[in-house]
């Protein structure tokens, strides 16, 4: 499966030289041969930096609607960060839209900074994405800091990570290694849009080892690769010894007793 992701230049940067609509995009994404294209966080809209000047939408919205048709015109399926709103709250979401433009899945970011709670609310669950015969699981901006992200979704299913990149709340020396961190630990390949020079990655795409497979050279363009299989067998999942950590998980004590039956070790 061929997957492009974006890199995208903020509104208030762009000057005269504008990003090319989300239509041009697909477009060339398409062109390079690519099945899925991933868009940033509230990579949607015109985003210049902060999110309480961005418009929020429904799930079902004049955007949504937007991005299907741009999905069925050009043939590919799309990942877009927007701003949603619901039932009096903002979340930072992602809509997830096949080739034939039917939404499938409406991810909001589980996971928020403190500094970000009184703007924005916190997703309840995660969100397993069927493309291209394959599964994405989607990570938004912050979700990247915590591996049980990628790992859940992995244990559920996920054969590639799609990571839709925020305005950086890491220093950017550290973007990149969480990045290839996540594909090693889980063994899958990892997708990364990105918003101009605050994500240090950029947008990029890593393979189950680790390595680069393609990366934009400059905001404003695409990376594209082919993903390859995921790799479980190099992460050492199945030497996992889930007795040991599922009363960590249960919220057991420090004192509780842990055990996986594999011994008596310490």
């Amino acid at each position: 499966m061929r997957v492009a992701v974006s890199w995208m230049m903020r509104a208030a940067e762009q000057g005269p030289a504008r990003a090319e609509p989300l239509a041009a995009l697909a477009r060339r994404a398409a062109t390079a041969g690519a099945e899925l294209l991933v868009l940033p966080e509230f990579g949607a809209l015109p985003f210049a930096g902060d999110v309480a000047s961005l418009p929020a939408e429904p799930s079902d919205g004049p955007l949504a609607h937007r991005l299907a048709a741009i999905a069925r015109a050009h043939r590919i399926a799309l990942v877009a960060g927007y701003l949603e709103a619901c039932s009096g709250r903002l979340y930072s979401a992602a809509l997830a839209i096949t080739a034939e433009g039917v939404a499938i899945a409406n991810y909001r970011r589980t996971h928020l900074a403190t500094d970000e709670r009184e703007t924005l609310a916190a997703g309840a669950w995660l969100s397993l994405v069927p493309v291209g015969g394959r599964k994405a699981g989607l990570l938004i901006g912050y979700d990247l800091r915590f591996p049980e992200v990628a790992r859940a979704l992995v244990l559920e299913g996920a054969d590639f990570l799609a990571v839709l990149g925020g305005p950086s709340r890491e220093p950017a020396s550290t973007v990149e290694p969480l990045l290839r961190a996540r594909a090693i630990e889980n063994g899958v390949p990892v997708a990364h849009a990105a918003w101009e020079q605050r994500d240090g990655a950029g947008a990029a795409l890593f393979g189950p080892d680790g390595r680069g497979l393609a990366r934009a050279e400059r905001p404003g363009e695409l990376a594209c690769a082919e993903l390859p299989a995921a790799d479980p067998e190099r992460a050492g999942l199945a030497q996992r010894r889930k007795r040991l950590y599922q009363g960590l998980v249960a919220g057991l004590g420090p004192h509780a007793s842990l055990g996986d039956g594999q011994g008596s070790g310490a």
